[in-house]
This record gives structure tokens, C-alpha cells and sequence, in this order.
């Protein structure tokens, strides 16, 4: 009786461990699916040339009131229309933004 215990013990864990190591199989498995998905979407976006009003805002380090007061008084360009969007060329607003960098020209009336 003793030997039939045992044996039966021993094919208990034995499929207690089969299972165990089907399991770990299973999310070992997923795991990898998951890593490959997540892979895929840290690939850098495509560069965009239209920024949209807080985009544009936060490429030049303002907020979005600042930079509506900016186009307001012609410092930043309009914006360009496409369809139903309102973009900003990444172009024109690096212009813009070297403009304000540009030391101001020297008045020959200062000297």
C-alpha cells in the first residue's frame, strides 16, 4: 500500500510539473509577443513638417497664448490651412524663431 501512495504521489507531481512547465512555456511565449509588439511601436514616428497651434506652442517653448500673441503681432507666421486642419510649417517658425535671435542691426545714429 505504502508503494502505491508513493507511486501515485509521484505521478501527482509530475503532472503538477508538466502543467507548471506548459504554463511557464505559454507566458514565456507571450512575453515575446508582447516585447516584438512593443518594439514595433517604438519606432520613431515620421517627421512631421505641420505642427498644430499647441504643438507649434511647445516647439518654440511657449505656451499657447503666448504663441496666439506671437502670430497676432506677425513675430510667428499664420498658420496654413489643409482641409479642416490648421498647421504651422516647422519651417517657417524655425525662421521666425532665428529672426528673434538675430542681433538687432546697429543705428550709425547710436555713435
Amino acid at each position: 500500500m505504502n508503494s502505491s501512495v508513493t507511486i501515485s504521489s509521484q505521478l501527482n507531481s509530475d503532472a503538477v510539473l508538466t502543467q507548471a512547465v506548459s504554463s511557464l512555456a505559454e507566458a514565456a511565449e507571450a512575453i515575446g509577443r508582447i516585447s516584438q509588439a512593443s518594439a514595433q511601436s517604438l519606432k520613431p514616428a515620421a517627421p512631421r513638417r505641420g505642427l498644430s497651434r499647441t504643438e507649434a506652442a511647445q516647439y518654440i517653448g511657449v505656451s499657447a497664448s503666448m504663441f496666439d500673441s506671437l502670430i497676432k503681432d506677425s513675430t510667428m507666421p499664420a498658420p496654413i490651412r489643409i482641409g479642416s486642419r490648421t498647421v504651422w510649417d516647422i519651417n517657417a517658425l524655425d525662421d521666425a524663431f532665428d529672426r528673434l535671435a538675430a542681433p538687432a542691426a546697429e543705428n550709425p545714429w547710436d555713435n
